[in-house]
């Protein structure tokens, strides 16, 4: 018997809703590179955030693009500035994202 694994749905970067961010990496910083930049994000980064919430672990991998889009809205609008770091970042999202659903602009409200 065979079973097939649910994959997330990932975001594509023209999914985005914030138009605000940075298309290039800031000096010294390698879009190619997120893995060994591990510990650093920058939240006005396309290519971080992009990755960022791609990297948001679901439960069953059940999630939809509004899941994602709301992901992006707490990180564009809800996340402290002293929260730094991928890991830090992850773990945020994670522990408030219950938390903050019902605050999600009417937009996401789905």
């Amino acid at each position: 018997m065979s079973t097939t694994e649910t994959k997330p749905r990932q975001i594509k970067p023209s999914e985005l809703h914030y138009k605000d961010y940075s298309d290039k990496a800031v000096p010294g910083d390698d879009p190619k590179k997120t893995k060994e930049d591990a510990d650093r994000f920058s939240r006005k980064e396309k290519y971080e955030v992009v990755d960022m919430i791609n990297s948001i672990k679901w439960t069953n991998n059940d999630n939809s693009l509004n899941d994602l889009l709301i992901v992006e809205w707490m990180i564009h609008e809800e996340l402290p500035s002293n929260i730094q770091g991928r890991e830090k970042v992850k773990n945020w999202i994670t522990s408030e994202f219950k938390k903050l659903l019902p605050t999600r602009p009417d937009r996401l409200k789905k």
